[in-house]
């Protein structure tokens, strides 16, 4: 059972959701999700309310993922402060809450969390659920490889999420009964995805609005595609400030976090070279 535990006077997780927009990562391919989780909730730390404002509101626990803690990930957190697995971070004039999950969920268990934290939604009101996630570039073809296409796969009407306008941008895949057609099959072209598939499954057997934003990349340095992933985001949640009329997504002010700077080791001794 998906428990939550709130920081002070957040009031009842039932009151803390309901008509909110969950937005998770899938724990994929080369961590894209996470990291553009990470940039996005720490840009909106760091700019307070001049942006939108986040605000740290408590934490997941559940049996089938680990209760991990590691040291401080955000600008304004203190550096001998902690960060937990499924923290959760809530935008409340956009009703928005970002859960940030930092460890994927025991072997054998995937289902069972996928399926636990849909029913938590549910139980909760929740207005949608949306996945942030990756899928490996391996599986594209040669003519795509330089690009880096961020797929759209929904459930539902699309006006029963956040942004239509931006999701009819895309092609996206809808499981609608206006839309029939639509392949059982979607998520097999993509290796890598994390619970995205069974998160959509479950979404669409309990009837929640869902959205997936997939990009396609490699491992690697995957900080470019977290800060495309996290403008695509930030567009699709409407934060940060209105586009420009030639711009396709919102100019946000990305703060890098700090826990950034040990994403790689230090380059080798240049008296190596000498």
């Amino acid at each position: 059972m998906l428990e939550f535990f709130s920081t002070a006077d957040v009031g009842t997780a039932a009151a803390c959701f309901e008509g909110h927009s969950i937005v998770v990562p899938a724990v994929s391919f080369a961590n894209v999700g996470q990291l553009a989780l990470d940039l996005l909730v720490n840009t909106l730390l760091a700019a307070g309310s001049t942006l939108a404002e986040a605000q740290l509101v408590g934490h997941l626990v559940s049996e089938n993922v680990p209760p991990i803690a590691g040291g401080a990930a955000f600008t304004t957190q203190a550096r001998s402060a902690l960060c937990l697995n499924l923290q959760v971070y809530q935008i409340a004039s956009h009703k928005i809450t970002i859960i940030q999950q930092r460890a994927a969920a025991f072997p054998g268990r995937a289902q069972a969390f996928a399926q636990e934290l849909v029913e938590w939604a549910a139980s909760n009101n929740v207005a949608s659920l949306c996945v942030v996630g990756g899928t490996d570039d391996m599986l594209r073809h040669d003519p795509n490889m330089l690009s880096r296409p961020i797929r759209v796969i929904h459930s539902g009407a699309s006006a029963e999420l956040v942004n239509p306008t931006f999701i009819e941008r895309f092609a996206a895949l809808s499981t609608s009964d206006a839309q029939s057609d639509v392949p059982s099959d979607v998520w097999e072209s993509m290796r890598g995805a994390g619970l995205a598939p069974l998160l959509y499954s479950e979404c669409v057997a309990a009837k929640l609005p869902f959205v997936a934003l997939v990009m396609a990349c490699a491992e690697g340095d995957n900080v470019p595609d977290a800060v495309a992933m996290a403008s695509h985001v930030a567009s699709y949640l409407q934060l940060g400030p209105s586009p420009a009329p030639d711009a396709r997504l919102p100019r946000l002010p990305f703060v890098f976090p700090p826990s950034w700077s040990q994403l790689f080791g230090r380059g080798p001794d240049v008296a190596l070279y000498l």
